[in-house]
C-alpha cells in the first residue's frame, strides 16, 4: 500500500466548521457508504489504499509545536493545539485498522502530547479494542448513526459496518464510564428521510441515556448521485426536497423536535434553522471539545443573536488562522454584505 502523505489538512469548509483540522489514517474507506459524497475524490485521484505513517506525523506535530513563526493556516492551527477531527473523510476504524493498527498508533501520539481530537466511526466493535486508549478532556467519540437506523444500515452501509444497535451500546456505555460521547446523524436525505425516523432515532438516543445529536442535509454530487438511481431511489424528489426552499421547514421542524425531546442538537447549517435556534455546544457536532476554531458562522451567529457589536465579533473570534482574504470574507458575511457566501442576514440574524 502507498504511504498517504498528507494526511494532516484544514478542510476548504473552515469558515463554516469549527473542526476543520483534520488527520486520516487512511485514504479510501472500506465502508463505501451509498451516500458518502467523499468517495468522488477516489473517482478522481485513485482508488488504491494509501496509509498513513504515524511516526512522520509524530515528527510534524512536535516540530509544529516548537514553530516561534508559523505562517501558513494549517502551521498557525497545528502551532495553537486546535482539535483536530480524526477520520473525516475515511473511517479511521474501517477492518484494514485490525491489521495495520494505524489509528491506534495515532491516537497514543495525541494522548502523549495531550493533544484533544475528535474520533468519528461506523466501526464501534473495533472501537472497543481502543478503550484503554480514550482520555477524558481529550478523546470525544462520535459515533456515526443516520436516522433511518437499520434501514440506512442495510440500504446505504450494506450491512458491511458495526449493527446500529450494538453501536448504541457500546455509545452507552463509553458515556456511561465519563467519556465525551455524541452521535453523528449526518446526512439527515430530504425526500427520502422523514421527520418521524428523527423523533424515533432521538426516542432512542434518550432509552440508551445518550442526549447528543447532530444533522445536517445531504452533500449531494453526481457520484452519490448516480449510486442513488443504481439502487433504485427516486434522486428528482431528493435534489428537490434537498434545495433551501423544501429543505428549510425540515431543518426548522428538526430543531423543534430536538427541543421537545430534549437532545442538544448539533446543526452545521445555520442558514435554515430558526433565527432563534441557540446551538447549545461549541461546535455543530453537537458536542463541545477543548480548543475549537472559533473564527466561523457557528461562533458569529451566537454573538450577532446577543446583540454583540459586530467589529467586537470579528476581534473575538479572528485567531489569524487563515489569510487576509479570510478576514474580509468573514467581515462580509457577519455584516450580511457578501454576495458569494450566506451571511448572518440570509439567516434572519
Amino acid at each position: 500500500m502507498r504511504e498517504y502523505k498528507n494526511p494532516l489538512c484544514i478542510r476548504h469548509a473552515h469558515l463554516s466548521c469549527p473542526l476543520p483540522l483534520t488527520l486520516e489514517s487512511y485514504w479510501a474507506c472500506e465502508a463505501d457508504c451509498h451516500h458518502c459524497p467523499g468517495r468522488k475524490l477516489n473517482e478522481i485521484w485513485g482508488k488504491e489504499q494509501r496509509v498513513t505513517d504515524p511516526d512522520k506525523v509524530h515528527r510534524k506535530l512536535t516540530n509544529a509545536l516548537k514553530n516561534q513563526k508559523p505562517k501558513s493556516p494549517l502551521a498557525i492551527a497545528l502551532a495553537m493545539q486546535k482539535t483536530i477531527w480524526l477520520g473525516r473523510k475515511a473511517d479511521p476504524y474501517q477492518p484494514l485498522e485490525t491489521k495495520t493498527k494505524t489509528t491506534r498508533r495515532l491516537i497514543k501520539i495525541l494522548n502523549e502530547l495531550q493533544w484533544s481530537y475528535v474520533v468519528c466511526s461506523r466501526y464501534t466493535e473495533l472501537m472497543k479494542r481502543d478503550y484503554d486508549l480514550y482520555r477524558d478532556g481529550v478523546s470525544t467519540l462520535l459515533i456515526e448513526i443516520t436516522p433511518g437506523g437499520e434501514s440506512d444500515w442495510e440500504v446505504f452501509e450494506r450491512q458491511r459496518t458495526t449493527p446500529v444497535e450494538d453501536r448504541l451500546l457500546h455509545a452507552s456505555k463509553w458515556n456511561k464510564k465519563g467519556l465525551s460521547v455524541g452521535i453523528r446523524g449526518e446526512p439527515f436525505i430530504p425526500g427520502y428521510h422523514t421527520t418521524k425516523q428523527f423523533r424515533r432515532m432521538l426516542r432512542r438516543l434518550k432509552s440508551h441515556g445518550l442526549r447528543s445529536y447532530n444533522t445536517y442535509n445531504l452533500h449531494l454530487n453526481e457520484y452519490n448521485a448516480a449510486r442513488f438511481v443504481k439502487i433504485g431511489l427516486d434522486l428528482e424528489r431528493i435534489w428537490e426536497h434537498n434545495q433551501d426552499k423544501l429543505w428549510a421547514p425540515i431543518q426548522k421542524e428538526l430543531c423543534q423536535i430536538a427541543d421537545e425531546e430534549g437532545i442538544i442538537l448539533g446543526c452545521p447549517d445555520f442558514v435554515n434553522v430558526p433565527c432563534d435556534w441557540e446551538a447549545g455546544t461549541n461546535t455543530c457536532c453537537g458536542v463541545s471539545v477543548p480548543n475549537a476554531f472559533k473564527f466561523n458562522t457557528h461562533w458569529w451567529r451566537r454573538r450577532v443573536q446577543r446583540g454583540i457589536d459586530h467589529k467586537q465579533i470579528l476581534q473575538a473570534t479572528w485567531e489569524g488562522i487563515g489569510t487576509l482574504a479570510d478576514l474580509e470574507t468573514g467581515k462580509r458575511i457577519i455584516n450580511g454584505t457578501s454576495t458569494s457566501h450566506f451571511t448572518m442576514k440570509d439567516a434572519g440574524l
